[in-house]
């Protein structure tokens, strides 16, 4: 895909914007000792809980072992959220830093996102935080959500960027435009 012509072209990190890991998080935290509150499981903060070497099994588990990465549901109102950007023709992708593409492909598949919605045509997987902002670049994406603030400190070429924060724990943050739900998403996308 190259830079298309239009005035919008939004961009969507996957796991925790359109895939919901709370769940799951809890659930493998609480298997390897770590009791933890439904606030404590976004990706900045749940990263910085656990230790490393559980962190990188918690990781494998939640992104590429098919007996639990599949067990991710939407977020709520994502689905309907493409639904009603497909229709207006407002131009969208994927740009997801998930190291194994094709369990993600399969969890957007097991969830009736693939290929409907994206397919080899939109989404983009890249190689670490890093490569997300060259690939929004290439892309003349003007509009990205992710649900990490430091994701989004990485993407200085974007002009509209959205921290989506549907636990709520990010209060204070004024560098970015935060939404808790994708109704309240799509106020700004549409």
């Amino acid at each position: 895909m190259t830079k298309i012509n239009n005035e919008r072209i939004i961009g969507f990190d996957m796991d925790g914007v359109l895939v919901d890991h709370t769940a799951m998080r809890l659930k493998l935290a609480a298997e390897h000792g770590w009791k933890l509150a439904p606030e404590q499981t976004p990706a900045e903060i749940f990263n910085a809980i656990i230790p490393e070497p559980v962190l990188e099994n918690l990781k494998h588990a939640l992104y590429s072992d098919p007996e639990v990465s599949l067990l991710a549901p939407l977020m709520p109102g994502a689905k309907a959220a493409l639904e009603e950007i497909k229709k207006r023709e407002i131009p969208y992708v994927l740009i997801s830093k998930r190291k194994n593409p094709e369990a993600a492909t399969n969890l957007l598949k097991a969830r009736g996102l693939w290929p409907d919605y994206f397919n080899e045509e939109n989404a983009f997987f890249v190689v670490g935080s890093e490569g997300k902002n060259p690939k929004a670049v290439e892309l003349g994406i003007t509009h990205y959500v992710d649900d990490e603030i430091g994701i989004l400190e990485k993407l200085p070429d974007v002009e509209h960027k959205f921290l989506f924060d549907h636990l709520g724990v990010f209060d204070g943050v004024d560098s970015y435009k935060r939404v808790t739900s994708w109704p309240e998403l799509m106020k700004h996308l549409v």
